[in-house]
């Protein structure tokens, strides 16, 4: 078993298959649920899907536990990446407007940005759980494109200017959290070593780096959303009537 790495090749062979496999995966399952003929198999399909999201995800916390490094805080925090996989869980279970746009609006592009910039340093085992990692993180990216492709979920103008609502006055929560239990919720109190979020706050200290995260987020939010709309416009302006 290979030990705690601190120099993490990113983009390198590993990064690429870790990032590719959960891809593929996600496609087939794509694939399926749009031949699926009946709602049953599509409710079985999604099934499927979250026992897969809960077997990654549970093997990382599997892993810790068998080196001795299992945290039950940082299973229960209330990090973006963590509330976003309960809600997607949720969704697939019973599909939900509101939690569709929480988990394609902010939950892709958290994940995404978490499995392409992964970090240096990953706690024994090392390869093995960043690889785990990172198709955790793929797959809640693949998760609301299945919805949207498989189940015709759509995104609507006025949920987005909930969810950016939202999710300030969920940053301000999370910062009066912080400061009376000493807890770093978002990371918005300190950046986490080896990671994006410190090369943030070594350029904007604090709390430009916390302002920053929040300007980039929204950014992508609206970026993401634009994005979808032209892709639906593109869609129906070339499908032919029956």
């Amino acid at each position: 078993m290979n030990n705690l790495i601190t120099d993490f090749n990113s983009f390198g062979l590993v990064h690429i298959i870790a990032l590719l496999l959960p891809l593929f995966i996600g496609v087939l399952f794509i694939i399926t649920g749009l031949n699926a003929t009946t709602e049953r198999k599509r409710k079985t399909i999604r099934i499927l899907f979250v026992i897969l999201l809960l077997l990654v995800r549970g093997s990382r916390y599997l892993i810790d536990l068998c080196v001795g490094r299992f945290d039950i805080y940082d299973l229960l925090s209330l990090q973006i990446c963590h509330i976003d996989l309960i809600l997607l869980i949720i969704c697939f279970f019973k599909p939900n407007k509101v939690l569709f746009h929480i988990t394609f609006l902010v939950g892709i592009p958290m994940g995404l940005a978490v499995a392409l910039l992964p970090g240096k340093v990953h706690p024994e085992p090392g390869l093995s759980r960043a690889v785990l990692f990172i198709a955790s993180h793929m797959l809640l990216v693949v998760g609301p494109i299945y919805l949207a492709l498989v189940d015709k979920m759509k995104l609507k103008l006025s949920y987005l200017f909930y969810i950016i609502g939202i999710g300030n006055v969920f940053i301000i929560v999370a910062y009066i959290a912080n400061s009376l239990l000493g807890t770093n919720f978002l990371y918005i109190m300190y950046a986490p070593k080896g990671t994006v979020i410190e090369q943030l706050s070594n350029a904007f200290g604090w709390p430009g780096y916390a302002i920053a995260m929040d300007l980039i987020a929204f950014s992508v939010i609206i970026f993401l959303f634009c994005v979808n709309k032209m892709i639906e416009r593109l869609y129906r302006s070339f499908s032919l009537p029956d």
